[in-house]
């Protein structure tokens, strides 16, 4: 049965909403996604916890709170665990916060155990509640990686749930995070079938794999670009779990995430000294100059400007970026990197900022407006991942002018071809997990960045790529209407 005008009606379910909570990409996702899926059509709402901050943040933005009378209510763990679901609407997408105790912690725990998962499954079980208080039912859910894996496998294997039917899609931003735990005592309050404990459903190696459950449970299988659902079927990429995904095939797909082009927009972006387009790009040489100045260069700089805004984990490349600091100062560029992550890579561009204080400089932390600006005003963009679901950084720099160098993976390779491709491409691209890769491609950049005509023809082609949400609005229509 469809909604009003024959709408499908689908049930976003996510832990993560930015930009009220984010942690990684799939806040941007679940915070663009619903949007661009309005404009197509669908009839679309998102249901997400209130984590701490959450609410102020909502208020904060000037939308309209509701607080709706009904209270939401599942039964977990022998007792009725309830909370208020408070309304916004944001660019006509209803979405339902959830205030209750279980949300009162950290977003993810450092440490998954049966007291530490039961948030995400009391979360899926309100989920699958709430249509009593909306008085409005999903013709499916939407759920999104392992924090909303317990929905699926409870409208498969719940005592309860497994009799109401319900269909589901999972999108898997990344697949390193799992949710793996102890089976005993979760099994027994989580109402779910004892039988589906077993290797063609939940088990993982003697424990629970909440991610394994809901690839199997689930009608449909996507993932945040279409070389990622081919890489993840590999030992290599996903070790034990590539079986299961293999097998699973036939229900797998893959659609490129989008960017938020309303944001991300160098002709109305706030947060950079002077907006400028492709016909146009007097702002970006401006947003050069003070990111050289920012980073105690000198602003009339010749050299090529590489920048990289990343969380500083091994996943990004950190391991290459590391080896290859002593080879930095020789290849005639500038480098400045923004994030934070893990100290050890924090220390180690910090000490390498005071070793070659003329060549790179290190901003710790995260700033929002300084990532606009080294998207502005780069030259070059750093991302050389070790493996990348889909990556929104390449776009974004792309769409600011800021020509990527990325290794070949996951969706980088999807949205990023080589500059010395036929045709001509819109970056630089290499193949090998190691310094040595990244630096050839590097060598090759700074190279042609010498050659002013060139350069100005590969930064149109970067410039004029399609990284909206609609396109894949439209794909992710389809799946649903196939469901």
């Amino acid at each position: 049965m469809r909604g009003v005008g024959g709408r499908t009606r689908v049930l976003f379910v996510t832990t993560e909403y930015a930009p009220f909570s984010k942690v990684g990409g799939l806040g941007d996702v679940a915070g663009s996604l619903p949007q661009a899926l309005h404009r197509a059509g669908v009839d679309v709402r998102v249901v997400t916890p209130a984590w701490p901050g959450v609410l102020d943040r909502v208020s904060a933005s000037g939308l309209r709170m509701t607080v709706l009378p009904e209270r939401v209510c599942a039964a977990y763990d022998w007792r009725v665990r309830d909370a208020e679901v408070v309304k916004a609407e944001v660019a006509d997408v209803p979405v339902y916060f959830l205030r209750a105790e279980d949300y009162g912690g950290d977003m993810y725990p450092w440490h998954l155990d049966f007291r530490t998962a039961s948030p995400f499954a009391v979360f899926c079980m309100q989920a699958l509640e709430l249509f009593r208080v909306l008085k409005w039912t999903p013709d499916l859910y939407h759920c999104h990686d392992w924090t909303s894996a317990f929905l699926p496998c409870a409208l498969a294997w719940h005592r309860h749930y497994r009799t109401v039917g319900g269909r589901c899609v999972v999108t898997l931003h990344n697949v390193a995070y799992q949710g793996i735990l102890e089976r005993e005592p979760f099994m027994e309050a989580s109402g779910l079938e004892p039988w589906s404990f077993n290797m063609e459903a939940m088990e993982f190696y003697g424990r629970v794999n909440l991610l394994k459950g809901a690839i199997v449970a689930a009608n449909a299988v996507t993932t945040v670009s279409p070389r990622y659902a081919q890489e993840i079927q590999t030992y290599e990429s996903t070790r034990e779990l590539s079986g299961v995904i293999y097998k699973q095939r036939r229900k797998l797909s893959g659609i490129l995430n989008g960017i938020d082009t309303r944001y991300w927009n160098p002709e109305t972006d706030p947060h950079i000294p002077e907006r400028f387009s492709a016909k146009n790009l007097r702002g970006k040489a401006q947003a050069r100059e003070e990111l050289l100045r920012r980073a105690g260069f000198d602003p009339r700089s010749k050299e090529p400007l590489v920048v990289c805004v990343s969380r500083l984990v091994e996943q990004k490349g950190f391991s290459l970026i590391l080896s290859a600091l002593d080879a930095l100062p020789g290849l005639g560029a500038k480098f400045v990197f923004l994030g934070s992550g893990h100290g050890w890579i924090e220390n180690a561009l910090s000490q390498a900022g005071d070793r070659f204080p003329d060549t790179l400089r290190f901003f710790r932390g995260y700033d929002e407006p300084l990532s606009h600006l080294l998207y502005a005003g780069g030259d070059i963009f750093l991302m050389p991942s070790v493996f990348e679901p889909c990556g929104l950084s390449q776009m974004i720099a792309m769409r600011y002018g800021t020509v990527p160098l990325v290794r070949e993976v996951g969706g980088l390779r999807d949205t990023v071809t080589d500059a010395d491709a036929p045709g001509g491409g819109n970056g630089f691209t290499f193949q090998t997990c190691d310094a040595a890769g990244m630096l050839w491609a590097l060598r090759r950049a700074v190279a042609r960045f010498g050659d002013a005509e060139y350069w100005n023809a590969l930064r149109a082609r970067a410039m004029a790529g399609d990284f909206s949400w609609d396109r894949s609005a439209l794909l992710y229509k389809d799946l649903y209407q196939t469901l």
